[in-house]
């Protein structure tokens, strides 16, 4: 064989390789496709066959492809939200915890025998 022919036969199978290899690349990328947070399946009902539909898979995926809203509250980021101190026993969320009066959270505890409390 000539090195033309060589050449050409060597062209060849590095073009298929091409051709396989950017197809898997096409076919895996749209498998591992994910909805957006603004995804525009929202609200969309899904053609499906009679036994997809007695198994509930519209509810499954109406519900996958829902959009989600993941945010911060501006009450939670003002300014003039003061924490209740560490030490207070109070939750650090309580609403106006220096004005709250009586015991944050009381130590009560029922005597049983495993924990050996007197009578």
């Amino acid at each position: 064989m000539s090195s033309q022919s060589i050449l050409l036969i060597l062209l060849i199978c590095i073009s298929y390789k091409t051709v396989s290899v950017s197809s898997q690349i096409e076919t895996l990328t749209a498998n591992l496709q994910w909805p957006s947070a603004t995804s525009g399946y929202a609200g969309v009902e899904l053609e499906l066959d009679e036994d997809q539909e007695e198994t509930g898979m519209i509810e499954r995926r109406s519900l996958y492809w829902r959009s989600m809203h993941y945010y911060i509250s501006y009450g939670a980021l003002s300014a003039n939200r003061i924490p209740c101190p560490a030490r207070s026993g109070r939750s650090y969320y309580t609403h106006n915890c220096h004005s709250a009066t009586g015991p944050a959270h009381p130590y009560t505890r029922g005597c049983s025998a495993i924990t050996r409390c007197r009578r």
